[in-house]
């Protein structure tokens, strides 16, 4: 089933106040979210907070899956932690829903706003570009092999 269509109907789940889980793609929530791997559990959350990742509607049926960054009145900006540079910007309601459960391949389960977690997001962010670059191509690299 093509995103555009799976993703607006989670858009309509989760507007109902259910909960979903989707399996994510792509590597741009890596170190953190490995695409084909992990799947997430969605809810709705409207009081956005930086740390949070959300899932957005970027463009009409064009959904990402990446950090906020910035949460504005009128804008919340979003950042994939596997993207060098590059923002998304959108208007608060185009943001579907939350991360509430990160579902790692292996059945373990981690709550993206446990301190733990956290401290490693605030590290890996205030870590220099040319070098969580390195990192990542070494990442995706061992994420080839297995």
């Amino acid at each position: 089933m093509p995103n555009a269509i799976m993703l607006g109907e989670v858009k309509r789940l989760l507007a109902e106040g259910r909960e979903v889980v989707i399996m994510t793609k792509g590597v741009s929530m890596l170190p953190f979210i490995v695409g084909s791997r992990d799947s997430v559990l969605l809810y709705k959350k409207d009081d956005l907070k930086v740390g949070d990742i959300a899932l957005a509607e970027v463009r009409p049926g064009h959904y990402v899956l990446h950090r906020v960054i910035e949460v504005l009145p009128e804008r919340v900006t979003l950042k994939g932690d596997g993207n060098i540079r590059g923002t998304e910007v959108v208007v608060p309601s185009n943001v579907v829903g939350a991360v509430k459960e990160i579902q790692r391949g292996n059945g373990r389960i981690v709550d993206p706003w446990e301190p733990k977690w956290q401290r490693r997001w605030h590290i890996w962010i205030k870590i220099p570009t040319i070098v969580r670059r390195v990192l990542l191509k070494i990442r995706r690299t061992f994420l080839k092999t297995i």
